[in-house]
């Protein structure tokens, strides 16, 4: 059992974790402001490779905290303290949904860059530590929902049949399913997305192919009448010459 004083020395810990990351640069504080201003060129486009990857490191840091505190919640199920927890949770959901805010501009800000390949590696990467967080964030939060509909039981005065709490067990079941719905409905939704964003780009090469094909045409068209007026001098050319030997013959059969 994990006690209070032990709990605060832990607190103490990952405060002092955070005032460390939070001396880093952009890193800890997250900014957006500094994100959002680096220009797309070559050194920046490393400088955004490098605060992406420090991004990932840390958000992968906060998620062991989330799992090592979903660890704590299940296993002292009767003696947590679940004000404690609830700050714990507060405080790493805020800083992870910081932290995907920045990784996530930081993604957007590189879609240009031709290393396609890496960089779906990085998206998915994202989706996965989102993925988790939503699931270990889910069930910490269930989890001391039920330890407090579980506290909040009360007894009668002979304290021989404790108050029947099946219909709130109920309805928590029914929100948890409506929850894990609107999750699936979100997902789909973000893949239509993309679905969408990848037709946008197809359609932005055809538009840009459409458009130069005026200019192909009009170079078609030159050729073209070059080559009639090459045919038409030619003809002329060739008329001249045969009159002219007509004319020749003509000469030649009077001389005789």
């Amino acid at each position: 059992m994990t006690s209070r004083w032990d709990q605060q020395q832990q607190q103490q810990q990952q405060q002092q974790q955070q005032q460390q990351i939070q001396q880093q640069p952009l890193l800890g504080n997250v900014n957006n402001s500094n994100v959002s201003n680096l220009a797309v060129n070559q050194n920046n486009l490393d400088s955004l490779k490098k605060e992406r990857r420090r991004l990932e490191s840390y958000i992968d840091s906060k998620l062991n905290h989330l799992s090592t505190l979903n660890d704590k919640v299940q296993a002292d199920d009767e003696h947590i303290d679940i004000e404690y927890s609830k700050i714990d949770l507060s405080d790493l959901s805020s800083e992870l949904d910081s932290a995907f805010k920045n990784l996530q501009r930081c993604n957007d800000m590189l879609v240009d860059d031709p290393n396609f390949s890496t960089n779906k590696v990085h998206k998915d990467k994202l989706d996965d530590y989102l993925n988790e967080y939503r699931r270990l964030k889910k069930n910490i939060k269930s989890t001391l929902e039920s330890f407090e509909l579980l506290e909040g039981s009360t007894y009668n005065k002979n304290k021989d049949t404790e108050i029947p709490m099946t219909s709130l067990l109920r309805e928590h079941s029914t929100l948890q399913s409506s929850s894990y719905v609107q999750d699936s409905i979100l997902g789909q939704a973000r893949q239509a997305h993309e679905a969408l964003e990848n037709q946008r780009r197809i359609l932005r090469g055809t538009s840009h192919k459409i458009n130069t094909m005026p200019s192909l045409f009009q170079t078609i068209d030159g050729v073209t009448s070059k080559i009639k007026r090459y045919k038409q001098r030619n003809v002329v050319v060739l008329g001249l010459l045969i009159g002219g030997l007509i004319c020749f013959l003509f000469y030649y059969s009077l001389k005789k």
